[in-house]
């Protein structure tokens, strides 16, 4: 399933609210841009990625562009507050860190060292309330980039300071490091490749292996994975798109517009235009 409101996984450059996520309950999405999650109140256990997350009140977890999220269970008094920012501030804000570091964060989600974190991000939302509440603040842009970098360098220092809190080791280092390069090149040729094997080649490893990996961390799938991203990507372009169905067949490589039409539906239950009567 999608998600019925666009408005929440799409923002302009930033935005700064609290929501209770019951939009969220049950059906999955890919974000468009990033996002760090603060709860304030209730329970609520987040998809991420086929993987799971619980959060209390208190808790924190950094979202990224392409992540594919999925509210499993949220409580009646669950809220949080979410700050979201487009995918170009995020790559502006963590310019300057080490590759290794990106990719310990978006695996990690800022739990490994969760006081530490909590407390920074308690202390930064504190701050970005105040001048979200200003109507008459118009740098609002630049005052969450600079708080984003703020972020992302004390992270970095954690990281350099505790190292021991990076997770994994080994063979199982290994695997999340394959898995996470899965997944990163699924959101960046899910439009031209849509079979294992290809993915498999770019990564230099066996299909067998992939699989492997993916289920250790998913109990998915590799071609589930596959399917379920593609899936969501064409949904999302149906309902914000103006091209035709035949224009989007093609633009995600279907060259047969009735195959196209006969994937969606296999994966959805509606055909292709009957989705964009829905949705649109």
């Amino acid at each position: 399933m999608t998600k019925k409101d666009p408005d929440l996984i799409s923002v302009r450059r930033v935005s700064f609210e609290t929501l209770s996520l019951k939009t969220w309950l049950g059906e999955s999405a890919v974000l468009d841009c990033g996002m760090i999650l603060r709860c304030q109140s209730g329970q609520l256990t987040l998809g991420v990625n086929f993987g799971s997350i619980d959060f209390v009140a208190g808790d924190v977890v950094v979202l990224f562009p392409n992540d594919v999220v999925t509210a499993q269970v949220v409580s009646d008094d669950f809220s949080a507050e979410i700050l979201r920012y487009d995918a170009a501030l995020l790559r502006e804000a963590s310019l300057q860190l080490e590759q290794t570091v990106y990719s310990h964060l978006r695996n990690d989600r800022g739990r490994g060292q969760a006081e530490i974190v909590r407390s920074i991000i308690k202390n930064m939302f504190s701050l970005l309330r105040t001048y979200f509440a200003m109507p008459e603040c118009e740098c609002l842009d630049r005052i969450v980039l600079y708080q984003l970098k703020s972020f992302f360098v004390a992270f970095h220092d954690l990281m350099c300071r505790f190292p021991s809190a990076r997770k994994g080791t080994g063979a199982s280092h290994r695997a999340k490091e394959l898995f996470n390069m899965f997944m990163m090149l699924v959101e960046q040729h899910y439009k031209d490749i849509h079979d294992v094997n290809s993915f498999a080649k770019l990564m230099n490893i066996t299909p067998k292996y992939l699989n492997t990996i993916v289920r250790q961390e998913t109990g998915h799938s590799p071609k589930t994975i596959i399917d379920h991203f593609l899936v969501l990507q064409i949904q999302m372009s149906l309902r914000h798109s103006t091209k035709s169905v035949k224009e989007l067949a093609w633009e995600y490589h279907f060259n047969d517009l009735s195959f196209f039409c006969r994937y969606f539906k296999e994966h959805t239950g509606v055909s292709p235009q009957t989705f964009r009567k829905q949705n649109t």
